[in-house]
């Protein structure tokens, strides 16, 4: 996996300085721009992927992925995180996404409890629209929970992230194929890439926002 602390053999001006978390298809790492002076996230299959039969295959969906996530990006759609980079260390594919420095939604109701039906419409809505575009573009995003959806620092807008493995991906090495606290049943199904999986995530999210009772959810709630 790549290194913290030393520059990319591909892309030498990033330097990867800690990895941010790993899930069921990927890991992510926050790494510099050393030339620009500016902080990025690196996606990367995570090693459990790696060794997968269907590896060869997974990749070119992540490339293929890469390349219509960028092209919407460089549109600048203000809630979905913009691509930046796609190349390969080491065998390795390598999507380069802008940092969103802020609180995920899932912290911030933990700390601040459940948010007034105005606030839960103006987060919900530009997701909502922003996963249209998505759809429009053919790319289902599959892991729509409120950890992906970051708030902005000193600003009202919320950012989609977390894409590039996740709709290109159904193996049965992959323990958990989705945050169940969130996911419909079908999503389970090995050959699911519905659109709705993203509507009933966000149906999930705005009882998650709006009710008391959700706030105890976890992460990594199995039930």
């Amino acid at each position: 996996m790549l290194q913290p602390g030393k520059p990319l053999k591909q892309r030498p001006q990033y330097v990867v300085e800690t990895e941010i978390g790993e899930g069921g298809f990927g890991v992510t790492y926050k790494a510099k721009h050393q030339d620009l002076n500016f902080p990025v996230v690196i996606k990367t299959p995570n090693s459990r992927l790696c060794r997968d039969a269907n590896y060869p295959r997974f990749v070119e969906g992540f490339r293929k992925e890469g390349r219509t996530l960028a092209k919407i990006s460089q549109n600048h759609h203000p809630n979905i995180v913009r691509i930046i980079d796609f190349f390969e260390e080491d065998n390795l594919p390598c999507l380069v996404m802008d940092f969103v420095k802020g609180e995920n939604l899932y912290h911030l109701i933990q700390d601040k409890g459940i948010l007034s039906e105005l606030t839960a419409i103006n987060y919900i809505k530009p997701i909502a629209d922003a996963l249209s575009l998505c759809h429009e573009n053919g790319i289902i995003h599959r892991d729509a929970h409120p950890g992906n959806m970051i708030l902005r620092e000193n600003s009202n807008t919320v950012v989609l992230i977390d894409f590039g493995l996740a709709g290109n991906v159904n193996s049965q090495s992959i323990n958990q194929a989705a945050n169940l606290a969130f996911a419909p049943w079908e999503q389970m199904l090995e050959t699911e890439k519905s659109a709705t999986i993203d509507v009933y995530t966000l149906v999930i999210f705005r009882l998650f926002v709006g009710d008391e009772s959700c706030i105890c959810l976890n992460q990594d709630n199995q039930d």
